[in-house]
């Protein structure tokens, strides 16, 4: 059973509790499911967490340190799953539809199998909104069904219902489907085969259009015997200041409609930045021009179904979908994603036709399993052992659906790179055409063909390998300084924090990417907190940063904020999830995939580690030094673990007695 105690306990113990609080911006309150007992709770959402950790991200890993018993196995009926949304979702600014998915990752993140606590975040065009307007801003589930269930949440009404018809037979999107013929305005997570058969990068569908994934979301479902949730409700959301806040959002839209490439993007999606993007994501197996030429937006033109998907009231509708015109798979659609996944994928696996790329994508997406890192393993195991897996379509589908239902070498596959590793007898991280190993799970950038950015920095210092939403103009090839900089003085840094970051570093070049990176991570944690896209960030220097984020949220919730007391309630968040994770026994340095240093052979020559700027090639010295400063930046101690000074300045030492 989940006690309600020791947050009623934690709420009493603060000087502002009150009796009755009024919230704006957010729901309220915070629902409890324990799927064994059946038992559901509501308990209201404490004031010290709003003030103390914002919402979504940032409150999920605040009920995880809670609730969740250190070293629990991610399988295990004790293993929390926790779905937030923060005080922006559902409201009128355009994309804030976030949700965030916390739970214990079933990764094999090591060879000793040790795991990390993930934050998957989404975008979502309903479930978000309406947990929301059912009055709930978090989702907390513990326990197991004795037979498949879905959840479904709609205003008070809480039901557990049976989901045998649905297990076993129908797919994520058939899954969707079945919900929204009932109701088309409820918001859906679902899973599919993958999750059901604990693949473990199954993930989870959101409303057709995200995805929270790549880190076993949907196995964690699965494993709790939970086929989908669905949420409809009929109480609105309040905001503090109506006209305030409608005005910023109408200034927010009017920029964006003046954006010039708005209407390209919201053509092709991130596929319509080709020019910039496509040579940072270039793995090499055929030269870049042919690549282009055969699998470029030209192609993804023909190959799209009707028109793209758009998070709740985005102006953007990035997500793709995808068609097969003609030829022996003619008729299939699926979604989910950006062209740029089967663009790689088939270079990556040596599939010059299009129409291969999307059914081994549409495979993978109806099962819920990740596409990305079963190109990788594909790739690794057919190139290892060519005389027994050929490196062809019928072979990957073959594999595919192997790992999909645990059949032969495809239950090895479905436990992920370290068990191939053992399989093979080879270590995982010096397969050098690989894209980077971090943590058991395989890099969706590469960061020889991109460079070493702050976001890709962020691959190594962020407990979940993966930059989750770290994004701003930095992410785009070769920026000025000076642009750098303008992006920047939004952020609510010091004078010393941004001096430190823009000052010329011997050991990488025009500025400091450990020190840029950490401050790059607090302000991803805001937008995950708030519910906000990052898409916009890409826009321009002055788009949407801290500064604009403050008036957004004074303007919702009554609560009056300068940019940097937001950014800084980012550090505090990034580090009790940093916590969490020492918690779960990961106490030693950060370290860089060997891949990343091993240059990487292409017909357009070779590609090597280097700077921002692509100045300098860098090596593993170079990077020691930069998580040093890295490390020095954010107050932790040479192994990446916060000193008692740092906790104490954020207010978090507590949390440890």
């Amino acid at each position: 059973m989940l006690a309600l105690f020791p947050i009623l306990r934690l709420w009493r113990s603060r000087i502002y509790w009150r009796v009755y609080l009024s919230y704006f911006g957010y729901a309220g309150r915070i629902l409890f499911v324990d799927l064994s007992t059946q038992q559901i709770r509501t308990a209201p959402l404490p004031e010290f967490f709003i003030h103390d950790f914002l919402g979504g991200y940032g409150i999920n890993n605040r009920l995880f340190w809670e609730y969740q018993p250190p070293n629990t196995d991610p399988f295990s009926p004790q293993n929390h799953l926790i779905l937030g949304t923060g005080p922006l979702v559902g409201t009128l600014f355009p994309g804030a539809g976030k949700v965030i998915a916390t739970t214990k990752s079933p990764i094999l993140a090591t060879p000793a199998k040790l795991h990390f606590i993930d934050n998957s975040v989404a975008g979502s065009r309903r479930f978000g909104p309406m947990l929301k307007q059912a009055g709930y801003d978090h989702l907390v589930i513990t326990g197991k069904a004795e037979s498949p269930v879905y959840l479904h949440i709609q205003d008070e009404e809480i039901q557990i219902c049976p989901a045998k018809d649905l297990w076993g037979d129908k797919d994520i999107y058939e899954t969707t489907d079945y919900f929204i013929q009932r109701n088309p305005l409820a918001g859906v997570v679902s899973i599919g085969k993958g999750g059901e058969k604990l693949v473990r990068y199954a993930l989870a569908l959101v409303d057709y259009s995200g995805h929270l994934g790549k880190f076993g979301i949907g196995a964690v479902m699965g494993s709790k015997n939970l086929k989908a949730i669905v949420t409809y409700g009929t109480q609105g959301i309040s905001v503090a200041d109506p006209s305030r806040y409608l005005k910023l959002t109408r200034d927010f839209r009017e920029i964006i409609a003046n954006v010039p490439m708005l209407k390209n993007f919201q053509d092709m999606g991130i596929t319509s930045g080709w020019d910039l993007q496509g040579p940072l994501v270039y793995e090499g197996s055929m030269p870049y021009r042919t690549w282009k030429k055969k699998l470029g937006p030209k192609t993804w033109k023909t190959h799209k179904f009707q028109h793209n998907l758009a998070c709740n009231g985005c102006m953007l509708a990035c997500r793709t979908d995808y068609y097969i015109p003609e030829g022996r798979f003619k008729g299939v659609t699926s979604f989910t994603g950006h062209h740029f996944l089967p663009a790689r994928i088939a270079l990556r696996l040596d599939l010059e036709d299009p129409a291969s790329a999307i059914k081994l994508l549409d495979e993978c997406n109806r099962a819920g399993i990740c596409y990305f890192t079963v190109g990788g393993l594909l790739n690794w195991l057919t190139r290892t052992l060519p005389e027994i897996y050929s490196r062809d379509l019928p072979s990957y589908l073959s594999l595919t659906r192997q790992i999909i239902s645990r059949d032969g070498i495809g239950d090895t596959l479905a436990d992920g790179w370290y068990a191939l590793s053992e399989k093979l007898e080879l270590a995982p991280d010096e397969f050098s055409v690989g894209t980077g190993l971090f943590k058991g799970a395989d890099s969706i950038q590469d960061a020889r063909t991109t460079t070493l950015d702050p976001q890709r920095f962020t691959y190594l210092t962020n407990p979940r390998p993966h930059h989750g939403g770290t994004q701003s103009i930095y992410t785009l090839p070769k920026m000025t300084v000076k642009a750098l900089q303008d992006d920047a003085s939004h952020w609510g840094l010091s004078s010393e924090e941004f001096s430190r970051i823009f000052t010329p570093t011997p050991y990488y070049g025009q500025f400091n990417v450990g020190r840029y990176a950490k401050h790059a991570e607090d302000c991803m944690v805001v937008h995950n907190c708030l519910g906000t896209c990052i898409v916009y960030t890409l826009f321009g220097t002055n788009i949407i940063h801290m500064e604009r984020l403050a008036e957004l949220y004074s303007a919702a919730t009554g609560i009056s904020i300068a940019p940097a007391t937001l950014k800084r309630i980012g550090d505090r968040i990034f580090t009790l999830y940093k916590l969490l994770n020492k918690r779960e026994g990961w106490n030693s340095r950060d370290r860089i995939s060997r891949i990343w240093l091993t240059p990487r052979e292409t017909p357009d020559g070779s590609k090597l580690l280097m700077d921002y700027h692509q100045e300098h090639p860098l090596t593993e010295h170079d990077i020691e030094q930069l998580l040093d400063d890295y490390y020095n930046e954010r107050g932790y101690d040479r192994n990446g673990i916060p000193l008692k000074s740092k906790l104490q300045d954020l207010g978090l030492l507590d949390l440890l007695k």
